[in-house]
């Protein structure tokens, strides 16, 4: 019995192909993806030009935080800020921070601002306006601590 090219070539063309098929199906898959979206770093929101306010358990403001731009992250729960600006409103004098950017950690609990920071506490009968001024700025607005390892001017 002898086997013949022409027998095999249909086997050899499958084989082929499906070695072909997997090699592709390799190549096309993102290197470090399992399947998951879950652990990118992509936004699951996007929001232009917002304005939030939060409220004490009296139903009084406490602060409000705007900006051009919110990106909310699920993987982290973090939310990057284009131009925020936050007034601590509120008991005491009004302290408003602007900066380029920021970023806020989940439940509001810590924010970095980047870029340009001016935080500015309004003059008062007892105190004149106070300005400080600084690239990086760390917040922890439920324990009113602003505070920076970087250069800082204060003007008052």
């Amino acid at each position: 019995m002898r086997i013949r090219i022409t027998n095999l070539l249909p086997i050899m063309l499958m084989l082929f192909l499906a070695a072909l098929t997997l090699w592709l199906r390799i190549a096309m898959e993102a290197p470090g993806t399992n399947g998951g979206g879950h652990l990118r770093h992509d936004p699951d929101a996007i929001i232009d030009n917002f304005t939030v306010t939060r409220l004490n358990e009296q139903g009084v403001a406490q602060y409000s935080l705007a900006a051009n731009r919110m990106l909310h992250f699920a993987d982290d729960d973090s939310t990057e800020l284009t131009a925020p600006q936050v007034v601590k409103l509120g008991a005491g004098p009004t302290v408003t921070i602007t900066a380029e950017r920021g970023t806020v950690t989940r439940d509001g609990e810590e924010a970095f601002f980047h870029g340009n920071v001016v935080v500015v506490r309004a003059a008062t009968p007892e105190r004149e306006e106070l300005r400080v001024r600084t690239e990086y700025l760390h917040v922890l607005p439920e324990k009113n601590i602003a505070r920076t390892d970087r250069a800082v001017t204060i003007t008052e």
